[in-house]
């Protein structure tokens, strides 16, 4: 049976920027996409068996009940709030919901926690007030039908901002929710792809991704550094970046405005400019 993640971006930047560091640069609405972004990517390349649901891609602004209500309304398996904090502090904790007597609930967040803090350490942080487990009556919490848990990766105010400056920091943490996620749910992991699907054998290899009908019509090898894929055929739908010597499976190709994007068998996209990565038919 499919399971269904839901995914909350806190804040909106369009109308709620969340804590900010005007000094650093760094924008609480803008780091929690970035993180789903991540999640999302990392989710659909490694694992099978789910779909998933958002708050938004964007800028846009959802109220708190609306958030709750989209996610009941879509039968969420779980509900996962993604949030940077604010107040000087240091450390990475959750939330649930602080009158649940849901073992489901308590469960998700142990598992979310148990791989978020083993990514935390690898760059020296802890959890916050020495324990990452707190509860509290917060709207998003209180009001989802699913079990629920709202993650704050850490302080944006304190020395914890170096952290969230760092891309590899922000990315281990992601591949931390969406693998706790993932356990809590059962889900089955992906395969690798095979070599003799690759471009040579020096190729390095990326996970095949889940479930597709569409029929393989090649694969496409990234040619530079930093390479951005999208979550969907929109230019603006970043969700991660892509490393030269990545190998991809292709199953179409598509124009998106006045350029191409290769949709990849994962259900993500990458451009299909010849300067960026190297095309091979099947």
């Amino acid at each position: 049976m499919v399971k269904k993640i839901y995914l909350d971006e806190g804040h909106g930047e369009s109308k709620d920027s969340g804590a900010v560091n005007v000094k650093e640069g760094l924008m609480e609405a803008k780091l929690n996409l970035q993180l789903s972004n991540y999640v999302i990517a990392c989710l659909k390349a490694n694992y099978t068996g789910f779909e998933i649901n958002r708050t938004r891609s964007d800028r846009t602004f959802t109220s708190l009940g609306a958030r709750a209500t989209k996610a009941n309304k879509w039968g969420a398996d779980v509900f996962v709030s993604i949030h940077v904090n604010a107040g000087g502090g240091t450390g990475f904790e959750s939330f649930i919901y602080n009158k649940t007597t849901s073992t489901k609930t308590k469960e998700l967040q142990r598992c979310i926690n148990d791989h978020a803090m083993n990514a935390a350490k690898k760059h020296g942080l802890g959890a916050h007030g020495n324990q990452p487990y707190k509860s509290g009556n917060l709207s998003v919490l209180r009001n989802t039908n699913m079990p629920a848990c709202l993650t704050e990766i850490c302080y944006i105010d304190s020395k914890d901002c170096e952290l969230l400056k760092n891309n590899d920091f922000l990315k281990d943490m992601a591949e931390a929710y969406a693998d706790g996620i993932a356990d809590y749910l059962g889900l089955e992991k992906q395969c690798n792809t095979s070599k003799s699907e690759l471009k040579n054998d020096n190729a390095q290899e990326v996970s095949a991704p889940a479930k597709s009908n569409d029929k393989v019509i090649g694969t496409v090898k990234v040619k530079v550094n930093n390479l951005y894929y999208y979550d969907k055929a929109d230019w603006n739908a970043k969700a991660g970046k892509a490393k030269k010597g990545d190998v991809f499976t292709v199953v179409d190709k598509i124009k998106v405005n006045t350029a191409y994007m290769y949709k990849l068998i994962s259900d993500t996209y990458i451009t299909a400019y010849e300067g960026y990565v190297q095309f091979k038919g099947k």
